[in-house]
């Protein structure tokens, strides 16, 4: 076995380990902790509601577009991670199906592959690494886009709470105040209030349509307005007061999560600058002395290098990444 083949497998061990770490880290505090087992039971709850309700709704109202060849259609219901990716488009609010994504996914793996190895001339294990990026591009993307669209409807939730109140202190129903919302407010909270509407209007559940805007944002505000909405629907109490607490509360998170975000931005900088300035000397250098640099991608050694310190700056990246994610 060659040495490169060797740090290779060592260093995609490694990586497995680190990231099966992380990972089992991140669901044993979802999973297991005080809060994570309370808004687990209690989504879990509306969520089989909703099942419930969507098993027992007629076909008319169920929106289908689904043109796909009947091989297609086994795949995307049989890949690991389609429905993951399903939701991941729903919730970015993508025009763009499962079956489009996969296929841009791999093609663009097979070209940032293809690439290094026909025009650099790199050992194809090498290549393996561009491809990865390339491959992983559009995936995160969506979660960027998933994110940003999140962020704006959490900050925006307040304002929908506030109008909401008015709505029910001059009469009119809870039903018609997401109406309301949905028709006064910009996007993503006025398109998802109204879709939320427009579904009770043609005979969803309250319930089940508002667990449903939850299952489509995954935000931890909306959560709790959905949970509060429902409890207050069964025991009843003042609705425009919990609104106006609910809202409060929201403001207050929105507050506090700045203030994370301020101070969190020194750490976010500072793994950018040290994450690129390998590469931007390296590219400075191979400016100046082509030569010089070229023995980094000809030698076995200088190949070596390279892929100890691309994995290396990849897991120091990792690693700041996750010391500035604060949950708030």
């Amino acid at each position: 076995m060659s040495h490169n083949l060797l740090y290779t497998m060592l260093a995609a061990v490694f990586l497995l380990v680190s990231g099966l770490a992380l990972a089992l880290g991140s669901w044993w505090s979802r999973r297991w902790s005080q809060q994570g087992k309370a808004l687990s039971g209690r989504l879990a709850q509306i969520a089989q509601m909703a099942q419930q309700q969507r098993s027992q709704r007629p076909d008319s109202l169920l929106r289908s577009g689904d043109t796909h060849a009947p091989w297609l259609r086994w795949v995307l219901a049989h890949a690991p991670g389609a429905e993951a990716l399903r939701g991941l488009l729903r919730r970015a609010a993508s025009p763009h199906t499962p079956a489009q994504l996969m296929g841009l996914t791999a093609s663009l793996g097979l070209f940032g592959w293809g690439l290094p190895v026909g025009w650099l001339k790199l050992p194809w294990w090498l290549a393996l690494l561009p491809a990865a990026m390339a491959f992983l591009a559009p995936l995160l993307w969506l979660m960027h886009r998933e994110k940003k669209r999140r962020l704006r409807f959490e900050d925006q939730l307040p304002e929908a709470l506030d109008f909401m109140t008015c709505a029910l202190r001059a009469g009119y129903g809870l039903s018609v105040a997401l109406g309301m919302v949905g028709d006064e407010l910009p996007e993503p909270v006025g398109g998802e209030f109204k879709t939320c509407f427009e579904q009770i209007s043609v005979g969803i559940s309250f319930e089940d349509a508002m667990a449903e805007m939850a299952e489509r944002i995954h935000s931890n505000d909306l959560n709790f307005l959905v949970i509060a909405l429902n409890i207050q629907r069964k025991t009843g109490g003042n609705l425009t007061e919990l609104l106006v607490s609910l809202a409060k509360t929201v403001r207050e998170r929105i507050k506090l999560k700045g203030k994370v975000r301020v101070l969190a931005s020194e750490g976010k900088l500072s793994g950018v600058m040290i994450g690129a300035l390998p590469f931007v000397l390296g590219a400075i250098l191979s400016l100046i002395n082509p030569i010089y640099m070229s023995t980094l991608w000809t030698t076995e050694a200088g190949q070596t290098l390279m892929l100890v310190g691309v994995v290396m700056i990849a897991l120091g990246a990792l690693w700041m990444w996750k010391i500035v994610q604060i949950q708030v």
